[in-house]
């Protein structure tokens, strides 16, 4: 058996509308030496999410074996939106009956809520998470992530992808028949910046907007940047958790037709 609870029921509805926003379906990983994990692509292939809630930032977790659930995140998040804002949530399994169980109540009342939800059969192609993590990047920072919601809300104006470039600022740019836009960040408006070498890619919109649904409980980003590389962002949340998002660049064929690089 295993059972996680998380107090903080504003937190869970953010961290799982947030990966819910890119992936609908995934195997939730529940791993007594690590805490309950994620990782999936969406049905297009152009944005991979990773969610990490450490065992240490989950206010009670128990598990005695490895569990692997079939999820479909659209439902999961209909059941957490019910929840209150007082309410803590708690997470286990029904094992028997391929079930999710998710319990809401406050702290101190007796009464709770229960929710029963089917595990799905989920076949996703295996991901080395370890593999992308280790990718090197020619240039590194962080920033306020409203910085990144301006430049989207201008370039969106004007075209559906934002060009993201480094060195020696960091620039967001795009251009479009009714004109151009560019929003330029010096380094000192970052809040940390390793930018070694001129990087550029070409990122979409729509996907980058999903991604910043998890501006609801973290105002921070990390950005990796590097040519013909996908973007990879990554958001540090509570203390020892986070989501990782990497983001296929868009290039143009021979054509002129946009399409994106794996």
């Amino acid at each position: 058996m295993f059972k996680v609870k998380m107090k903080d029921s504003k937190m869970v509805r953010g961290i799982f509308d947030a990966v819910s926003s890119i992936i609908s379906e995934t195997i939730l990983k529940i791993d007594p030496a690590v805490g309950l994990t994620m990782t999936a692509m969406d049905m297009s292939h152009i944005c991979l999410v990773s969610l990490v809630l450490h065992k240490d930032d989950l206010d009670e977790f128990q598990a005695d074996e490895v569990y692997e659930l079939g999820i479909n995140l659209e439902d999961l998040v209909k059941i957490i939106k019910r929840s209150g804002a007082s309410d803590e949530i708690t997470f286990s399994h029904d094992a028997s009956a391929k079930k999710l169980i998710i319990e809401m109540k406050p702290a101190e009342a007796k009464k709770a809520r229960k929710f029963t939800m089917s595990l799905i059969d989920y076949e996703g192609e295996e991901i080395d998470i370890n593999a992308l993590n280790e990718m090197e990047f020619d240039n590194l920072c962080s920033l306020n992530l409203s910085y990144l919601d301006e430049a989207i809300k201008d370039a969106e104006i004007f075209a559906d992808v934002l060009q993201i470039q480094a060195m020696p600022n960091l620039v967001f740019s795009t251009a479009g028949n009714i004109g151009d836009m560019e929003y330029v960040l010096e380094k000192e408006e970052l809040i940390t910046s390793d930018l070694k070498s001129e990087s550029v890619g070409v990122f979409s919109i729509a996907f980058l907007k999903n991604v910043l649904k998890v501006s609801t409980i973290t105002n921070t980003i990390n950005l990796e940047l590097r040519t013909d590389a996908p973007l990879k962002l990554n958001f540090q949340i509570l203390n020892s958790s986070h989501i990782l998002y990497f983001l296929a660049p868009r290039v143009e064929d021979d054509d002129d037709d946009s399409i994106y690089e794996d």
